[in-house]
């Protein structure tokens, strides 16, 4: 599977306007396309974008309802059939990166960006086991060279350390235009080395093509660079709370090559956009989902829209003793690092709607018995509110199990 499949799956608009690179982000907002999949010319070359923007599209995908998506994501294995194919389906171009349809998104950006790239590196490149595949962003510096996001102690930070303390660079493919579940894929944390395994189980099978010497799933862009020990500036960038992300020294990409696919078209995320928030958080829920498992019956789990579907979750239990929704908090919390806050409610109530979570809080939850408080916990460098430190919170919003009755709802 491929970006083309998607485009066969997804209902989508394609609009004939061409428009400028420094123009994207505002001809979303005025075609109220934040979460629309859709195509459009950039100075005369395709960008697609929104393609996995939406829960539901995700499913789509995958074949499932939106109430079966983290548990069915807990139950997926990282063993699925990975193919390998010596030849590249792709030609190679004399481009460079000013020839790409590369969007500056906001006027505060340090530049044009790459938000969609997969990095794809290998200690081993002939063992998939030993490649690292993940969306780093990417900004562009001149038409050779770009700054990498590199967040330590990520592998691909980790690959690229092992690399400078060699003396060596690190080489990298950066395959634009994947299909949206390897997007999704590239995007969870998974064990190490894992990353085509638990494509390949979410796609029902991987195929991968090998471009010089590194191997990358069909993509309709392929830059082949190395990660060098030089360093600049990167940033601003507008992370996922839709503010500045600060300017960093990170390391600078050398491309040697690009290659592309007839006609490509080239892929595009929105910084602190939908897509963002649906590949940056939703990885989360089954990640939360199997730690709620191991305290009480855990139903169902919601990365909630209003937190960017990051800082805060509604988890779902089948509450059985007195304990469970406080478990389940402490389970949540635990389960992933930049959690903030989390609501426990009953099967009753529907998780994604706020209202019925709000009734939740307002019939079933006491502050002074019922809420959860941590301090000085370690939160997200993301959160602007946050210092080096910052607190969490739970609420258990379920029902006294020995007044049952005192909650039961006529409509």
């Amino acid at each position: 599977m491929d970006l083309r499949n998607a485009f066969e799956i997804l209902d989508y608009e394609e609009f004939e306007e061409n428009i400028p690179h420094d123009k994207l982000a505002e001809f979303i907002f005025e075609k109220g396309l934040q979460d629309k999949p859709f195509i459009v010319d950039v100075e005369g070359k395709r960008v697609a974008s929104n393609f996995i923007a939406r829960r539901d599209l995700l499913c789509q995908y995958l074949g499932i309802c939106r109430e079966e998506l983290a548990e069915y994501l807990a139950g997926i294995d990282f063993d699925g059939k990975v193919e390998i194919e010596d030849s590249n389906p792709l030609k190679e171009t004399d481009w460079t990166l000013s020839d790409l349809p590369i969007p500056k998104y906001f006027p505060g950006d340090g530049g044009r960006y790459i938000t969609a790239g997969v990095v794809i590196a290998s200690m081993d490149a002939d063992d998939t086991e030993k490649y690292n595949a993940c969306i780093h962003r990417l900004m562009v510096l001149d038409e050779k060279r770009m700054a990498a996001r590199l967040v330590p102690p990520r592998h691909t930070y980790l690959m690229w350390k092992d690399a400078v303390d060699r003396n060596e660079d690190l080489r990298v493919l950066v395959s634009i235009g994947c299909h949206p579940l390897f997007l999704f894929a590239a995007s969870t944390r998974v064990p190490e080395g894992k990353e085509f395994r638990y494509a390949a189980s979410l796609m029902k099978g991987l195929r991968l093509y090998r471009i010089d010497g590194l191997l990358t799933p069909m993509a309709e862009i392929v830059i082949s660079g190395r990660i060098t020990s030089e360093k600049a500036e990167e940033g601003p960038f507008v992370d996922i709370t839709s503010t500045y992300d600060k300017t960093r020294m990170e390391p600078v990409v050398e491309v040697d090559r690009i290659y592309a696919r007839e006609n490509p078209v080239f892929y595009s995320i929105l910084p602190g956009g939908c897509e963002h928030q649906v590949l940056m958080g939703i990885p989360y829920e089954p990640v939360i989902y199997k730690a709620v498992s191991n305290v009480c019956r855990v139903k169902n789990v919601v990365m909630t829209a209003g937190s960017r579907h990051y800082f805060h979750a509604v988890v779902q239990i089948e509450k059985n003793t007195e304990g469970d929704a406080k478990n389940a908090i402490l389970a949540a919390l635990s389960a992933h690092p930049s959690l903030k806050g989390v609501v426990v409610v009953d099967e009753d109530i529907d998780i994604y709607s706020y209202e019925e979570v709000e009734f939740a809080i307002v019939t079933r939850f006491q502050a002074d018995r019922d809420m959860i408080v941590i301090k000085g916990a370690r939160g997200s460098s993301l959160d602007p509110s946050a210092n080096e430190t910052t607190a969490k919170w739970g609420i258990d919003a379920t029902k006294y199990l020995d007044r049952e009755e005192d909650f039961e709802r006529v409509f």
